[in-house]
């Protein structure tokens, strides 16, 4: 007894899939090539572009009435910020390792002192010259 082949159904659908598709494709080529297609193409590409337009003066307008800056004006105040940081890095460069050196916290909380470092720090306050007192007009 021979066994017979069954026909593979992915196979089927593959080839049924690429005749579709080949069908499509044959008539959206027919249809572009016409004169009708380009013209409406061109009708749509000018609806769009008028569109755009209108929006864009809508929101220009919108934000000119709001009183808030438009994205370009953002990105030239940006680009100018820049600048004027890039200058001042040429300017200031020996500043940068003091900027990053550690502070004190800045709190109402004492710092955690040794009272002996407590009280020899009021001493050294305590020796400073005071300001100079202001003259009364």
């Amino acid at each position: 007894m021979t066994a017979s082949r069954l026909p593979d159904p992915l196979q089927l659908c593959r080839e049924a899939l690429n005749k579709l598709e080949s069908g499509i494709n044959g008539l959206a080529a027919r249809k572009m090539e016409t004169p009708e297609f380009a013209q409406r193409v061109s009708s749509c590409t000018r609806v769009s572009s008028g569109a755009r337009y209108l929006a864009e003066r809508s929101v220009a307008r919108l934000l000119e009435r709001l009183d808030l800056p438009s994205r370009q004006e953002v990105q030239n105040l940006a680009d100018a910020v820049r600048r004027i940081e890039d200058k001042l890095d040429q300017l200031l460069p020996d500043l940068a390792p003091q900027a990053l050196a550690p502070r004190p916290p800045r709190s109402r909380r004492p710092l955690q002192m040794e009272p002996g470092e407590a009280l020899a720090k009021a001493r050294q306050r305590a020796k400073r010259p005071t300001a100079k007192p202001r003259k009364e007009p």
